[in-house]
């Protein structure tokens, strides 16, 4: 009898430790690239523009009328439509995940198709202390697919956003996970321009440079203190409605100044 007790002691203590590696491992591990699916691709002029990531890109889903159009077609003689969907709480890896898993956004990759793709990831690897290896593989997981699908990447370089604050607000569970994944990832509490460097680094070894768009936070977030309370939420985390305006205002900009490279070249 006290044999069976202790097999079954042991095997429940073996499950115990396959399901905690399992949940360690998709919580600190990037994945691997998957097939790239075909997003739709239209014959028309108009320029379309996928706006997709983080609750970053859900808060801009939900606001009010969308800026980019608008300064585009003041510039450009083409109609432009841009598509929200976001996911709030989301890292670079589960945005990735998503693109293949979530039903609404790849209906809306499918049916829309994009010629560009605004992408905020790794709001949250920041904010969860995860590892530069993590981030990278994951943007670069994004990138190579909308690249198969020629769309260009407009990347958001990590804003100027208070991860002091952001880490206040924390149950202390999730205090404690913060804390082991800063040991774990040596990476400090402020880890942002880390996760901007990495991001150079990406973009240099894997010769994106010409591939893809980076939205620079001292374009448009870098007086600290004074756009904490002029671009963001009291939670010092989000964005308020001046901030998209200010955000739509330089991802506009970004894609006509492509537009009129692409012009010059051709």
């Amino acid at each position: 009898m006290k044999k069976v007790i202790l097999i079954i002691i042991f095997t429940f203590i073996l499950f115990a430790l396959y399901v905690l590696v399992q949940k360690v491992h998709k919580y600190y591990f990037p994945i691997k690239p998957m097939v790239a699916y075909q997003t739709a691709h239209n014959d028309d002029d108009t320029i379309r523009i996928a706006y997709i990531g983080d609750s970053w890109a859900y808060m801009h889903q939900h606001q009010g009328p969308c800026l980019i159009p608008k300064i585009i077609e003041s510039q450009v003689a083409q109609p432009t439509k841009v598509f929200s969907y976001g996911l709030g709480g989301r890292t670079s890896k589960e945005i990735y995940e998503a693109l293949f898993a979530d039903k609404h956004l790849r209906t809306m990759m499918c049916e829309h198709g994009a010629d560009y793709c605004f992408i905020s990831a790794g709001i949250n690897d920041v904010n969860k202390k995860l590892s530069i290896r993590y981030y990278q593989n994951s943007m670069d997981n994004i990138i190579r697919f909308m690249l198969k699908n020629h769309i260009r990447p407009v990347i958001l370089e990590i804003p100027d956003y208070d991860v002091n604050k952001a880490y206040r607000v924390l149950k202390n569970s999730s205090k404690l996970l913060r804390k082991l994944s800063m040991i774990i990832n040596d990476v400090p509490m402020d880890c942002k321009q880390i996760y901007r460097n990495a991001l150079d680094t990406l973009i240099k070894e894997k010769g994106y440079q010409e591939k893809v768009s980076v939205i620079r936070y001292k374009l448009w977030n870098n007086d600290y203190h004074h756009d904490q309370k002029r671009l963001y939420l009291k939670d010092g985390f989000h964005l308020n409605d001046y901030g998209y305006t200010v955000l739509d205002s330089i991802i506009a900009m970004e894609i006509l100044k492509n537009i009129e490279d692409y012009e010059n070249r051709n």
